[in-house]
């Protein structure tokens, strides 16, 4: 079986589904999203025995010994809540306190739930997610890619020191940058994080929340690169598929290109990347353990390029599309060829 978790509002996840029963219309799938509910676990480890899990869903039974292969696209699980709740007014703390030891419980739970799904062939994991964004920027350096100089502080003395080397200078989330929240059946939040120009007045404004007794809180400041081209790439175990974005041809697009321009979309193109950029990337998501993963590049006036970061979850579909790769159709084939091998 081919197992699949992401979350339902992930077209990309639908057209992937679509490759695998075109390719193989007997492959036995299995699927469990954000709306998957956990009714039961069972978890067996023994001296005589291999690990076994079984999972049982409102939507059936999912067994680790009938997994093959498994991509994690998106998602978490999603638990039946625990029945009960404390009524005495006077208890409340004591329940707060079981109830963080019961998510703390469920996370390692959680954890050995995922290393047990993947334990044959899989394209990603759920812990991926929290790749860190400054390790991952420390990491790309030691394999010889150019990174904009960074600072992460909470001292605007030490902002204005890097303002001065760098009169442009952006801020950006530390954590990844999507947010989604589904509140009943009709109505799904997502919140996405764009990156923002800060200003010599910006920094004035948080000195005088200083001086009045509200400290800032720790942000990531990157000096700004200027762009020929933006680069969107998604690696798939050892290949590259690189789309070039015009965004610098629209004001709304200049700075983040994440800032769509429905009337006037980007250009949008298929990219081919130097050898020397390649083997590096290749280095790079090798130290990282990823074996799929979009990375986001800059290519400057001057010719040079430069890593930003690499998002493991990042959408794809819009790169597949644009310069059709069909990586789909990819991503079916390699969970094809995992489970006849096996």
């Amino acid at each position: 079986m081919l197992l699949i978790q992401s979350d339902r509002f992930d077209v990309s996840t639908i057209d992937v589904l679509d490759w695998l029963r075109f390719l193989d219309e007997k492959v036995v799938l299995g699927t469990f999203n954000d709306i998957t509910t956990i009714k039961e676990i069972v978890y067996k480890i023994s001296n005589d025995q291999h690990e076994s899990l079984v999972l049982k869903t409102d939507k059936g039974k999912i067994h680790s010994e009938e997994i093959d292969a498994f991509w994690y696209r998106r998602g978490a699980f999603n638990h039946q809540p625990t029945d009960g709740q404390a009524t005495c007014t006077n208890q409340h703390l004591l329940h707060q306190r079981f109830q963080r030891n019961f998510y703390r419980e469920r996370e390692h739970i959680d954890q050995c739930i995922e290393t047990l799904l993947h334990c044959n062939g899989k394209i990603n994991t759920y812990q991926e997610n929290f790749t860190n964004k400054i390790a991952n920027l420390s990491t790309a350096k030691k394999t010889g890619l150019k990174i904009p100089d960074t600072l992460i502080t909470n001292d605007l003395d030490e902002l204005l020191l890097f303002s001065k080397k760098h009169p442009k200078i952006l801020t950006k989330d530390i954590e990844f940058d999507s947010i989604n929240f589904t509140y009943d059946e009709m109505h799904n939040v997502s919140i996405y994080t764009t990156v923002s120009i800060l200003t010599s007045d910006d920094i004035k404004s948080l000195r005088k929340k200083e001086k009045k007794g509200t400290p800032p809180h720790f942000s990531l400041f990157q000096q700004y690169v200027e762009k020929k081209i933006e680069l969107r790439i998604f690696y798939l175990n050892g290949i590259f598929y690189p789309m070039a974005i015009f965004s610098q041809a629209n004001d709304k697009t200049k700075y983040d290109h994440r800032n769509y321009d429905r009337k006037r979309p980007n250009r949008c193109v298929p990219y081919k990347l130097p050898d020397h950029i390649e083997s590096r990337l290749c280095t790079f998501m090798q130290e990282l353990k990823l074996n799929s993963g979009s990375i986001d590049m800059i290519l400057t006036p001057e010719r040079d390029y430069v890593f930003l970061e690499v998002n493991p979850v990042g959408q794809f579909q819009w790169v597949s599309r644009y310069c059709n790769y069909d990586i789909e159709k990819e991503i079916a084939s390699q969970l094809l060829k995992t489970n006849y091998e096996k």
